[in-house]
């Protein structure tokens, strides 16, 4: 009986992030790819569950004559004001969405060939001991020619 047991219990923790990869994957399906608009996707997309406080931070090699999307989007379990930031190789800014009224879609034509860092960040604004969780999810997209 013990036997069975345990091979429940791992089944239960095998299967769990496959759900909540699924669940993200469903999100970003129904909320992130329409906004794309006349943009293709410029590949795969990020796409993770994150508490409030925390960040990630995902590398793009962006080609020069190309104009980009980015759409930064949150579940509605998170805070409204999801922050992102797209810096050079060198930690310059090139967008900050704080100062964009926390929109989360920004088209940047590339002027030149190069390597950045997008930060994305969950803020805190629950008083809980609880934080809260949800999908976030970076899709970048390349203008149609």
């Amino acid at each position: 009986m013990k036997k069975y047991l345990l091979l429940f219990v791992f089944m239960i923790f095998g299967f769990l992030p496959l759900t909540v990869n699924a669940q993200c994957k469903e999100f970003t399906e129904n909320e992130a790819l329409p906004l794309l608009g006349d943009f293709i996707l410029s590949g795969r997309y990020n796409a993770v569950k994150l508490y409030e406080g925390e960040e990630i931070l995902v590398f793009k090699t962006l080609s020069k004559g190309i104009t980009y999307r980015f759409i930064v989007k949150g579940s509605s379990d998170l805070p409204k004001n999801i922050e992102f930031e797209v810096r050079d190789w060198n930690g310059n800014p090139i967008f900050l969405n704080k100062d964009k009224n926390y929109t989360s879609v920004w088209d940047y034509n590339c002027d030149k060939t190069q390597r950045i860092k997008v930060f994305v960040k969950v803020p805190v604004v629950s008083k809980s001991k609880e934080p809260q969780s949800g999908c976030i999810t970076l899709v970048t997209g390349i203008k149609k020619i």
